[in-house]
């Protein structure tokens, strides 16, 4: 609501509260005195100045506990906050007249404290229904001009939607039905609209209602229904919709949801993460936090969250100015500018990580600084080693150096078994913090995970694209697979995986099933209005140097334990010689800087990594020589 409309609003509940405290007042003195009997002159005199006391802390409770909602939208819950607001109101006059001496008798107070619970009450009741009232009569009036629309879920998420567009003509959508998977609900009347049947009746539905849009008023919908309904709506012409994110209805935050188009993070999701707030308030909250590469796709959602949860400050630490600069613009219109500073610097710069760390002395820090994209790396090898092995050493350094009390390293489950040397410099990168774990204060650690959605470089934006221009989208492999998480989710994971941290681990998300990527691309055609192979084709392209057919999150060898979190998983490390890493570091150094012939290069990865480029089972050999 826009700020002038709320203040007509607060208006307009200002003056019917002070309607209902002076009526209340007035009748209770009239019951306690008699409606024909004089009620004494020093009664009066305080009469006016004890409803002018009673309104301005009434509205102010009330603004104080949200109760100044559009009064047209007026709920049970915002009920339950007005009698907290009356009973709070209440308790206050009560104690102002035991120590400043009101002059109102007791009795006086307790009749009008009830029927100022009444007439609250009664007056926003009757402004909700003549507004509903209203507003199906113009519905009736103009619904040949308006939206037909199915909503799925008869539950309490779609009553809300249903009051919702039934009370707002402007949206210019009729209900015609709900849909429920509840078959006793058939037949059913909610909110004065029929529930038409279940989701095995769907096209008979469609067909029957000539519904133009289906909005899913539903928080959990496995991907094999989404995709079912998907099809039935394209094939009769219906825009499928989903009705608030999966947060907003998990925490029954209804006012602020919306209708959205389906999106492929709806195919993927899961349910929402627990996080231990209270384990994350001691990790996050009042305390100063750097994120290396926070311009990235994850190093900037973990700015959003970690602001979110109140960081004293935060360090965005990035070589990229661009991004920097774009995300400094998004931040700015959520969250105070002088709770982050932006911090341009390379990872590989050892006096400006110094330079940084010395004047913001970071409490802990998150390194997503990274070289990700495989088949780019496999084209620059001796880049992905000198950013993700000695830029990690250098931040890792950087950090021991200045008192930085945890240091969490982002790393991938293509370091598990690494067919590419991407994988195999993350690897290292988790090799090189296990062994400054044992050799500093500061508690080192990694959280492993695979590939999350919208992320840059990844398949989702190319099939996209593709698909904009009308196909064909390209796929690597028919039997290629990988996992997918969301990046909030990731990050809401590393943030808790991070606050577990005692120092060495290597924690491991659940990625939950693998999907397979001409899956994936089906999906998305669908989610267009297309039909695979039919409007768009898919082609086959043939695996590229470094890949693998499927992912793995943990080696052979590691052992797993569980943690606190079902989503979180720890990787015992495998014990390795420090002073052979150490011996092996200098090599790898040594032969960075040499031109020519990569093979040494190699040679110096696998020393370090003896399953590079290997063929496993589930894998393809890194074509790096």
């Amino acid at each position: 609501m826009h700020s002038h409309q709320r203040l007509i609003s607060l208006t307009r509940i200002g003056a019917f509260d002070l309607i209902a405290v002076a009526l209340s007042v007035w009748i209770g003195f009239r019951l306690k005195f008699g409606f024909v009997r004089t009620i004494p002159e020093f009664y009066l005199q305080n009469q006016n100045r004890y409803i002018l006391t009673a309104f301005l802390i009434l509205f102010g409770i009330e603004l104080l506990l949200g109760c100044g909602s559009y009064l047209p939208s007026f709920s049970v819950a915002d009920g339950a906050r007005l009698l907290f607001a009356v009973a709070c109101t209440q308790g206050v006059l009560f104690l102002l007249d035991r120590f400043l001496k009101l002059g109102i008798p007791i009795e006086v107070m307790i009749i009008q404290a009830l029927l100022l619970v009444v007439l609250l009450l009664v007056i926003r009741l009757s402004v909700r229904l003549a507004r509903l009232g209203n507003a199906r009569l113009n519905g009736l009036k103009n619904r040949d001009s308006m939206e037909r629309v199915l909503i799925y879920g008869a539950g309490e998420v779609g009553r809300y939607l249903c009051e919702r567009l039934i009370s707002h003509p402007k949206e210019h959508m009729h209900v015609v039905g709900f849909v429920d998977d509840n078959p006793a609900l058939r037949g059913v009347k909610v909110q004065h609209v029929k529930v038409q049947g279940t989701a095995k009746d769907l096209p008979k539905i469609l067909a029957l209602t000539h519904a133009s849009q289906l909005i899913l008023a539903i928080e959990h919908f496995p991907r094999e229904m989404l995709s079912s309904l998907i099809e039935d709506c394209r094939e009769h012409h219906c825009r499928l919709k989903r009705f608030g994110s999966i947060e907003e209805l998990a925490n029954n935050r209804l006012d602020t949801a919306a209708i959205n188009d389906i999106s492929l993070e709806d195919l993927l999701r899961r349910d929402s993460v627990k996080l231990n707030q209270e384990l994350l308030r001691e990790f996050v909250t009042h305390r100063c936090v750097m994120i290396t590469g926070g311009a990235g796709s994850i190093g900037s959602e973990l700015c959003r969250q970690v602001l979110a949860m109140g960081a004293r400050l935060l360090v965005i630490f990035d070589i990229h100015e661009n991004g920097m600069y774009t995300l400094d613009n998004e931040l700015r219109e959520h969250f105070d500018p002088m709770r982050y500073r932006l911090c341009v610097g390379s990872v590989r710069d050892d006096d400006r990580l110094d330079e940084v760390m010395a004047q913001f002395h970071p409490d802990v820090l998150f390194h997503a600084a990274a070289h990700k994209h495989v088949p780019m790396m496999e084209l620059n090898p001796k880049e992905a080693i000198k950013n993700n092995v000695f830029g990690t050493l250098r931040t890792a350094h950087a950090a021991m150096n200045n008192g930085v009390r945890r240091f969490i390293l982002i790393s991938t489950d293509k370091a598990v078994n690494p067919t590419n040397i991407m994988g195999a410099s993350k690897r290292i990168a988790e090799l090189c913090i296990q062994m400054l774990d044992h050799q500093s204060h500061t508690q080192f650690a990694a959280v492993r995970f695979g590939n999350v959605l919208g992320s840059c470089g990844s398949v989702v934006p190319l099939f996209k694209t593709q698909i904009e221009r009308g196909g064909p989208v390209t796929v690597t492999h028919p039997d290629m697979r990988r996992y997918f998480m969301t990046i909030p989710e990731a990050v809401q994971l590393v943030l808790e995986a991070g606050a577990m941290a005692k120092g060495g681990e290597i924690f491991v998300l659940d990625m939950g099933e693998p999907v397979k990527i001409y899956d994936l691309a089906c999906d998305m055609i669908r989610l267009s209005g297309y039909v695979p192979q039919r409007d768009i084709k898919i082609v086959f392209t043939g695996m590229r140097p470094g890949e693998k057919l499927f992912e793995e999150l943990r080696l052979a060898e590691e052992d797993t334990d569980k943690t606190p979190s079902d989503k979180i998983y720890i990787n015992k490390p495998v014990q390795t010689d420090e002073e052979t890493l150490c011996e092996q570091l200098n090599i790898l150094k040594k032969v960075l800087q040499k031109n020519g012939d990569l093979k040494p290069l190699f040679d110096a990865v696998r020393s370090m990594v003896p399953t590079f480029g290997q063929q496993t089972e589930q894998g393809s050999t890194s074509k790096e020589e």
